[in-house]
């Protein structure tokens, strides 16, 4: 897989992050929690037919609390159960056929989960004389829950396998080392596009296996002295270690060292020595042979509560804030020449750029006219920041000072560009400016619209102080964290603290 083909589709797909695959699947472990009570639902519809006696007066109960208290056991065993035949492990390279196995034993084992759940609930003194209706109401949730899984499995393995066959949903992978293993690797990824994988090149002294070098699987991008200087410029979501943990573990160890910097996982393929694996294994996440050396994924419930607040707070607020928005569009264009908006392409998530957007505060021609104002930058370091820029419009100064130019970003929140809360989205000018490899390691999360450094006196405080900022955002993120932030900034922009 040549490292240039499909090269827009690796720009422009949007991936699936490591953050996102954890909300993913704790989003399906609630829906399917969800489809097996509403399959009891549909079963106990079917098997009591609408009659007013039969199963109901079976689950007869004086006990409320035993009722919760056994409902809840059931929803922790389906779990259990669902858990324990493989419904979330990667099923990338199983076929459909092995995982309809799975789905047909956790619904027999769920089925009998609940027949066991009605006979608790029920009336001791009808248990005996519906002990039929309990048993029939099982087999049909059994049916019921069976036909569901399936249903949705096949549903989201075609939706997957056709959103990655047409370059969707790509983790970028980079390849250490040259040998059998990584040979294997690349051809699995080649065979099956529907995984998502794409080889972006190898890294090694030399082709050491010949057959890697012919197959056209990817180019031979440098050596490990090369690694850092690539991750600086091409968007890595995971380095594949295919090289003897044993006899190369120190230059391992400052591969790992480097991606960690980058906020990159590193997973390791293969063997602990020199041997070559007598059978093929799955070298895919979740699979044989492949060990985790390096990941730095949040939370997954906490990453996926961000995102769902992100999208509808910035609905919300987008809504409400519908009148000031055209408003300030008015005055914009009824103020100066040019644009609404201000659109420049940021450093996103992953170091993909994205295009933000913003109420234009300056004149028109901002960006040919920044050679002749770049030597009075008044910080240190890569950014760009001067309080009296002869550039900023006399509206463009309130709507700075009021923050008010930022309110076009919530269109870049709404679409998953940016989040409320994150390290701010960097020019790529500013970018290429970085000297330090930790720098970087805010691009592995999200841009935000407020962060750290905005309530803690935004522009006026040093490069260095802002990037450690973000670092100590991203180490110490939780939900509350967010939320502090957040509430932070409305006093921070009321007083203007720092803002140019």
């Amino acid at each position: 897989m040549n490292t240039h083909h499909r090269g827009k589709a690796l720009i422009e797909g949007m991936p699936m992050t490591l953050s996102n695959r954890g909300i993913f699947l704790e989003l399906v472990k609630l829906s399917d929690i969800l489809l097996l009570f509403c399959s009891l639902a549909a079963a106990y519809v079917v098997t009591s037919g609408h009659q007013a006696f039969g199963l109901p007066r079976s689950l007869v109960t004086h006990h409320p609390v035993e009722v919760f208290l056994a409902t809840l056991l059931l929803g922790i065993v389906w779990h259990g159960v669902l858990y324990s035949n493989k419904f979330y492990r990667s099923r990338r390279v199983d076929g459909f056929l092995m995982e309809a196995m799975d789905v047909f034993l956790a619904s027999a084992l769920c089925a009998a989960a609940c027949f066991a759940w009605l006979w608790v609930i029920s009336s001791r003194a009808t248990r005996t004389y519906h002990a039929n209706e309990l048993a029939s109401t099982a087999v049909v949730f059994g049916i019921v829950s069976f036909t569901v899984f399936l249903s949705t499995r096949f549903l989201g393995r075609t939706t997957a396998h056709t959103l990655r066959s047409k370059g969707y949903n790509l983790r970028h992978v980079l390849i250490v080392g040259t040998n059998r293993r990584a040979h294997a690797f690349a051809q699995d990824v080649l065979r099956h596009p529907e995984w998502g994988y794409d080889v972006r090149g190898f890294i090694d002294g030399q082709w050491w296996f010949q057959e890697t070098a012919t197959s056209g699987l990817g180019n031979l991008l440098g050596d490990l002295e090369t690694i850092p200087s690539l991750l600086r410029t091409m968007p890595i979501d995971e380095v594949i270690v295919t090289l003897p943990l044993a006899s190369f573990y120190q230059q391992i160890a400052e591969v790992v060292a480097t991606c960690r910097d980058h906020g990159i996982t590193v997973r390791g393929v293969g063997s602990f020595f020199d041997q070559e694996q007598a059978h093929r294994t799955a070298y895919l996440p979740g699979g044989i042979g492949t060990i985790t050396l390096h990941d730095e994924s949040w939370n997954a419930w906490g990453s996926m509560i961000k995102r769902v607040t992100d999208a509808v707070v910035s609905a919300v607020l987008l809504l409400a804030l519908a009148p000031v928005f055209f408003i300030v569009a008015l005055l914009i264009r009824l103020t100066s020449k040019g644009p609404v908006f201000f659109r420049q392409t940021r450093i996103g998530y992953g170091k993909r750029p994205f295009e933000i957007l913003k109420f234009r505060t300056m004149v028109s021609d901002a960006e040919k006219l920044m050679a002749q104002v770049e030597h009075l930058n008044e910080t240190k370091g890569p950014t760009f920041k001067l309080k009296n820029d002869p550039r900023i419009t006399p509206l463009g100064r309130f709507l700075r000072k009021s923050s008010l130019d930022e309110i076009p970003q919530l269109i870049n929140v709404f679409r998953g560009d940016m989040s409320l809360v994150g390290p701010r989205p960097l020019p790529v000018r500013d970018y290429e400016g970085f000297t330090k490899d930790w720098h970087r390691r805010r691009f592995s999360v999200k841009p935000g619209i407020t962060c750290l450094w905005q309530v803690m006196g935004r522009s006026s405080i040093s490069f260095d102080e802002w990037m450690a900022l973000d670092m100590r955002y991203i180490d110490q993120w939780s939900v509350w964290l967010d939320i502090k932030i957040l509430f932070q900034t409305i006093p921070a922009v009321f007083r203007g603290s720092g803002a140019v």
